[in-house]
């Protein structure tokens, strides 16, 4: 594996490939805060259950993006993008906007879960390919693993929106 011992990137591809191990570091850290209010307006105990297991892999995530940081000589940094904000701003309003207790509402919770997810799937699937391409195999390894738990969940979601929560708000 080819790694930078200085502090200063080696090229401008590992500068963008720092900027963004930062904004997933920062997004996950996000998450630790907004994941609990979102399982919390769930009404469904299977959603409820998606939504902390994702918790728990946010929790190694993150662990994860500490180690790559300190494979590559940096303090783990984060930063939260306006992404992550907006995207957090959508799940508070499904939670303002829907009744509580209503299958709409953990409908609404799953979209809103479904667009976290695939930000990180972007994220992932991005850091994943720049890693490979500056030849950082055991970090491109690390993020794998987080791309496909977070391909896993979204899965989850989708399953449990169309075998059942939407088929319940649709008789709301």
């Amino acid at each position: 594996m080819k790694m930078s011992t200085q502090h200063k990137p080696d090229s401008k591809l590992e500068e963008l490939f720092l900027d963004e191990l930062k904004e997933a570091y920062g997004g996950e850290h996000h998450q630790l805060q907004l994941l609990p209010l979102l399982k919390k307006a769930a009404s469904s105990l299977k959603l409820q259950n998606v939504i902390a297991n994702h918790l728990d892999d946010t929790r190694e995530h993150m662990r994860r993006l500490e180690a790559i940081f300190e494979k590559m000589g940096y303090a783990a940094e984060g930063r939260v993008s306006e992404a992550i904000l907006g995207l957090t701003r959508a799940a508070e309003e499904v939670i303002a906007t829907t009744t509580q207790g209503s299958a709409t509402r953990d409908a609404g919770l799953i979209v809103a879960a479904q667009k976290l997810e695939h930000y990180e799937i972007t994220t992932y699937g991005s850091l994943a390919q720049h890693a490979r391409t500056l030849d950082y195999d055991e970090i491109e390894e690390i993020l794998e693993s987080s791309l496909f738990e977070e391909k896993e969940a979204d899965d989850l979601l989708t399953a449990l929106a169309e075998n059942y929560i939407n088929v319940e708000a649709s008789r709301e």
